[in-house]
């Protein structure tokens, strides 16, 4: 009866355990051709800012997903292939975020502020976007960063987006 009790433990806990290691939140990184970059130095308000490059659909859904924090001057940098209206939301994102819709030419379109936990695409581009910057909330009015304002975002960083 105990071995019987043992087997049956070991059938259902082993294959439990194993899919429970899949699915940890821990941060995996994101894989690239080679020569395609996976960060960039920006010029933000006069500041550099250095963002993780999302440049395909994989990375454009994960974002900033599962991470506890963002360094001071870090963000992401969303390219996409053309200008169309962009939705943000915060599923699974763990800390509040400065949403910047950006024109194809570093335009500053318009600035939402993203709270952890919403779950649906709340946070929208003023008009059609070709890029949208992530940075820490409130990073954007500490640094006098506003609608209008102009990003020098690199042609070979643009050129990515696919």
């Amino acid at each position: 009866m105990i071995r019987r009790v043992t087997w049956l433990l070991l059938l259902i806990v082993l294959p439990v355990a194993v899919l429970l290691r899949g699915c940890g939140t821990e941060e995996r990184p994101m894989h690239r051709p080679p020569g395609i970059p996976t960060q960039a130095v920006l010029q933000v308000a006069g500041r550099s800012v250095t963002v993780d490059l999302a440049l395909d659909d994989a990375a454009r859904s994960r974002g900033l997903m599962h991470r506890t924090q963002l360094d001071a001057d870090a963000g992401m940098l969303f390219v996409f292939p053309d200008a169309r209206p962009q939705r943000f939301w915060m599923h699974n994102t763990l800390i509040p975020l400065d949403i910047c819709f950006l024109d194809a030419d570093g335009t500053l379109q318009n600035v939402a502020r993203g709270l952890p936990g919403v779950e649906e695409p709340g946070y929208h581009s003023a008009r059609p976007a070709r890029m949208v910057l992530e940075l820490n909330a409130g990073w954007c009015e500490a640094h006098g960063l506003k609608a209008g304002d102009k990003l020098a975002i690199p042609p070979e960083i643009v050129a990515l987006g696919r």
